[in-house]
Order: structure tokens, then C-alpha cells, then sequence
């Protein structure tokens, strides 16, 4: 049976998007489709004043790199004449792929790689980007600024994270879910952090483990379902 991607992605979701607000694309990038392994995961995020929507979040399997390119390209097809600021990719396990669908997105999205492994300097503190973005998500959404869908199987992804040390891990559940769209949506944060000033900070986390979420989980829209693509 085929499956087009329309009928993946939840109907009506450019709905949610606001005019003249900028909108951020985290994906971290996966390439098989057996039950234990990693899914992939895109994160379409827009920031309206200072807070952030998950305004699409698609978690899925596929081994067919054309689903998943025809995925994010839909993911770039914003309304009111909106164009992505950028398009952040982890190309931490699949560097050949994502170098591949950055080439192949050029004229679409200005797309930077991000390598979990490597290095970056904020506030003069040095850690690698892992660090750096999973204290981004966080601390994003410890200040209440960050909206999600309220979807038991998106709460339960995020809440796969673990935090110790000031350093980010997530255990695999049976299905090899692995925080997948966690990593989307703090690389969707990145993308649009990164490109627009603001109070958003990143620093340090705190010694503990983040295995609790906020009492309320903000809502940032319609329903979006995860997604197994066989």
C-alpha cells in the first residue's frame, strides 16, 4: 500500500501558523524502520514574541530517504508567504544523508548541520552542542515559554530524557523511541534562537534528572499523531 504524505502530516496544521512571525525546522534524521530502532523526527516551531509554538511534530520509520526528504519539504511549505529562518539537522549519526538534504534543500532553507560531538562557547562556558541544546529545550520550557501539543506519546518522548550531571541522555523504550522529537524540537529552538535576538538564554543545567513535566503542558494546537512509515 502507498502512502503519500498528505496523509501523514495532520490536516490543517498551516492553520496554526501566525503572519510575519518567524518560523524555526529542527529534524533528526534516522534511516531504517525495524522496531527497535531510532525513528526520525521533524519540528516545525514559530516564535511569537517571546514564546515559542510547536505549531508540527511528526515522529516516524522509514528507510526510504525520498519519504523522508518529501516529508521536510512539506514541513517548508509555509503559509502567508512565510520561508523557514533555518532548517537545523543533526547530523550527528547520518552526516552523508543530512549533507546530501542540505544540498538538496539549497533555494528552499538555509540549513546548517549540527554535529551533537562538537563544541560550541555561549557565554564564554565551552560544551558541545548536545549540552547546548538539550539546556536550550529545557530551560525554554522551564520559564513556560515553550507550547506542545498535549499528546500522551510526544509527553512521553520528552520525558525519555534524563539529565545528569549537566549532561543529557534518553533511555530507549520498546519501540526504540529514543527522545527523537525532543532533539527535533531543541534543534527547531536552535534554528530560530540563532537567527533573531531575544532573552532566550542557555546555560548551565542544574545537577539532577529531568524525568518530571511541568504540572500543565501548554498547548500550542491541534492534535499531531506520531507516525510509523513501513
Amino acid at each position: 500500500m502507498s502512502i503519500h504524505v498528505d496523509h501523514v502530516i495532520p490536516r490543517g496544521w498551516k492553520d496554526l501558523i501566525t503572519p510575519g512571525d518567524p518560523v524555526g525546522i529542527g529534524v533528526d534524521l534516522a534511516t531504517t524502520e525495524k522496531k527497535k530502532s531510532n525513528p526520525s523526527a521533524i519540528a516545525v516551531v514559530q516564535r511569537v514574541s517571546n514564546d515559542f509554538f510547536a505549531r508540527l511534530v511528526l515522529r516516524f520509520k522509514t528507510s526510504d530517504p525520498d519519504i523522508t526528504e518529501a516529508l521536510i519539504r512539506k514541513a517548508h511549505e509555509l503559509p502567508h508567504g512565510l520561508r523557514a529562518r533555518k532548517t537545523c539537522i543533526d547530523a550527528t549519526n547520518e552526516r552523508f544523508f543530512a549533507t546530501n538534504l542540505r544540498r538538496k534543500l539549497m533555494g528552499t532553507a538555509v540549513v546548517a548541520l549540527v554535529v551533537s560531538s562538537e563544541s560550541t562557547t555561549y557565554l564564554g562556558e565551552k560544551m558541545n552542542f548536545k549540552t547546548y541544546l538539550g539546556n536550550l529545550f529545557v530551560n525554554t520550557i522551564d520559564d513556560g515559554r515553550l507550547a506542545l501539543p498535549p499528546e500522551t506519546w510526544l509527553e512521553k518522548d520528552i520525558r525519555q530524557v534524563v539529565r545528569d550531571r549537566g549532561m543529557f541522555d534518553a533511555d530507549v523504550d520498546e519501540e526504540g523511541n529514543h527522545a527523537d522529537s525532543f532533539d527535533a524540537i531543541k534543534l527547531a529552538l536552535h534554528a530560530l534562537i540563532g537567527t533573531a535576538s531575544g532573552p532566550v538564554e542557555a546555560h548551565a543545567a542544574p545537577v539532577g534528572t529531568f524525568t518530571k513535566a511541568p504540572a500543565h503542558w501548554p498547548v500550542a494546537g491541534r492534535r499531531n499523531p506520531t507516525t510509523n512509515l513501513f
